[in-house]
């Protein structure tokens, strides 16, 4: 059953350019409470606020400096926080490597990969793929899987860790039910995972609004009881530009 799922679900989710649903422990749902809207929207976005992340990750006193905090990610420090998550993914906007729209040129080979299980080649590409795109959630997904697959649980876990840690981030960064309260991302790419890991499914393609969010119909009945839902990926729009 468990070889069954891995295939079936991580291919589909490649296929689509979309995310692995977790088949593990799984991240709580999207808060229903509202999220306090920031005033100046160049500065902040639903709970982010970039200045002050900003701030924190370019600051070589402060215990948020990306260089150190990076080297903590990477090194699979135990002790990282939420609060140290969230300068890790919406710091890595402030970072020269910070690509939303990075094309994935090893997706067909991960999913051929994937398909014959040659897990030990999934995990050497998958490593590559992150040496230079360190927070593509799919690809630490894979790893994490293809550890398990292996029976390597410690490193399968690290990776596990770090996912779940990162997404807790991206859940805790707003509720999604409106412009003011949208869940902020990095890269349009990360929609699809976000929504797997909650539960909800997406209904057609985003729609792009006032260039800054993406709006997501969903498909109904849902478990949140919703018919949509609002991703600010304006970092992104702005590194496109």
């Amino acid at each position: 059953m468990k070889q069954i799922l891995f295939s079936s679900i991580l291919f589909l989710s490649f296929v689509f350019q979309s995310q692995a649903q977790t088949g593990s422990k799984q991240p709580k749902t999207v808060s229903k409470h509202p999220q306090t809207t920031a005033s100046n929207q160049a500065q902040a976005v639903s709970k982010i606020d970039y200045t002050a992340i900003k701030t924190a990750v370019t600051s070589p006193k402060s215990k948020m400096y990306y260089p150190t905090l990076l080297k903590r990610y990477q090194a699979n420090d135990p002790n990282l926080t939420l609060e140290d998550y969230k300068h890790l993914y919406y710091g890595w906007t402030t970072q020269a490597g910070y690509n939303p729209y990075r094309p994935n040129d090893q997706s067909d080979a991960l999913n051929e990969m994937l398909l014959y299980e040659r897990f030990p080649e999934i995990i050497t590409t998958g490593k590559k793929l992150l040496a230079t795109d360190p927070f593509n959630l799919d690809v630490m997904y894979l790893l994490h899987m293809a550890y398990g697959e292996l029976n390597k649980k410690a490193e399968s876990q690290q990776w596990l860790t770090k996912f779940e840690g990162l997404m807790a981030a991206i859940k805790a960064s707003g509720n999604g039910r409106s412009k003011e309260t949208a869940v902020v991302l990095n890269a349009p790419r990360d929609e699809y995972m976000f929504l797997t890991v909650v539960g909800l499914r997406q209904k057609g393609r985003p729609q792009l609004v006032d260039n800054k969010y993406d709006l997501v119909t969903l498909q109904t009945p849902n478990k949140l009881n919703l018919t949509e839902l609002y991703f600010n990926i304006q970092k992104a729009v702005e590194k496109k530009r």
